[in-house]
């Protein structure tokens, strides 16, 4: 890959990681359920060949995991999934509509098409292991992805209209990252991250709840031995999504019925299993924040940018709108 592209696919990831960032300062009570605001630069990036747009897609996806803590989690497969498979999409139809000459679909369509298979998708792969009670969500979450695709599209025709350079110049990349790339020893990196992955995988043929539990306790330990803050309302808000995914297919004796929905002990108790699962898995794949990948890398380039943007923008006073706009500038 040449440079200047290689800079470019590594600017617009890092474009994305600082978009994901803001929305994280966003109020958001169900998991899931997000703006995709990252999805801006993705929308930016239609000029770019197809590999390095599908890296593109691969690095949103990978450096979110890695920076939130979810990359030996089941959550970054499913954000890689997503995350690909509307990129695949969203570039495909981008080519043809410039082929007939950007008469078929706006960048509006583009994105709320990208947005729909981004919700089938999730949708899809949750149900496989939280069950079919999990597409009653589908409804719901196709509502909210298409206006939260409308609102990507409205911030990436404004970032294109104010003539936001995609190309930075960047002088001395390989000399910047040596300076700052981690100089861990590759194979300790290695090795941890064989543990965190083994670790989270054992999780999965836990059934105990009490074990779970303890599970789950030990994986807070591990964060918090990690130097990663601990953060309750996430995995509160995962237990909600989990349980009424659940509750929704009846299982074992009724033990209360609402309406046409039966609330069953074995579908409770399933619930609880596979929250305290995630939760588990979650708080321990946050140890991945002392995993840094090599340096001279695409990714490490891209986090690079990336602490420098965010660097700028919790540096800069202001409302949301002004410290987005010194950011950029």
């Amino acid at each position: 890959m040449r440079s200047q592209t290689k800079n470019q696919v590594a600017y617009l990831s890092a474009l994305t990681l600082l978009f994901s960032y803001i929305e994280m300062i966003l109020p958001r009570t169900v998991p899931f359920f997000r703006l995709g605001l990252g999805n801006i630069a993705v929308l930016m990036a239609f000029n770019l060949p197809l590999a390095p747009f599908l890296l593109l897609s691969l690095i949103k996806a990978t450096a979110a995991s890695l920076m939130a803590g979810t990359l030996f989690s089941p959550f970054y497969l499913v954000s890689l999934a997503q995350s690909f498979s509307s990129a695949v999409v969203m570039y495909m139809i981008a080519g043809i509509n410039k082929k007939c000459g950007e008469k078929l679909f706006s960048v509006y369509g583009i994105s709320v098409l990208g947005a729909t298979i981004s919700a089938v998708v999730q949708i899809l792969l949750c149900s496989l292991y939280l069950g079919t009670g999990t597409f009653a969500l589908l409804g719901a979450m196709l509502i909210f992805n298409t206006a939260s695709g409308i609102l990507t599209a409205f911030f990436c025709t404004k970032l294109e209209n104010s003539g936001f350079d995609l190309s930075p110049e960047i002088q001395k990349t390989e000399t910047v990252l040596s300076s700052k790339s981690s100089s861990k020893n590759p194979l300790v990196q290695i090795f941890f991250a064989i543990a965190i992955l083994s670790s989270a995988a054992s999780i999965f043929f836990i059934k105990s709840i009490p074990v779970l539990a303890i599970a789950f306790c030990l994986s807070l330990i591990a964060q918090r031995l990690c130097k990663r803050k601990i953060l309750i309302l996430p995995h509160i808000s995962l237990w909600i999504f989990v349980l009424i995914s659940t509750i929704l297919v009846p299982e074992g004796k009724v033990l209360v019925k609402l309406w046409n929905i039966s609330i069953t002990q074995g579908a409770i108790l399933s619930g609880i299993q596979k929250s305290l699962r995630l939760s588990a898995v979650s708080a321990l794949s946050q140890c991945a924040v002392i995993l840094q990948p090599p340096k001279n890398s695409i990714l490490a380039l891209s986090l690079l940018y990336y602490k420098n943007m965010s660097d700028k923008f919790r540096s800069t006073k202001g409302n949301l709108f002004q410290r987005i706009k010194a950011t950029l500038a």
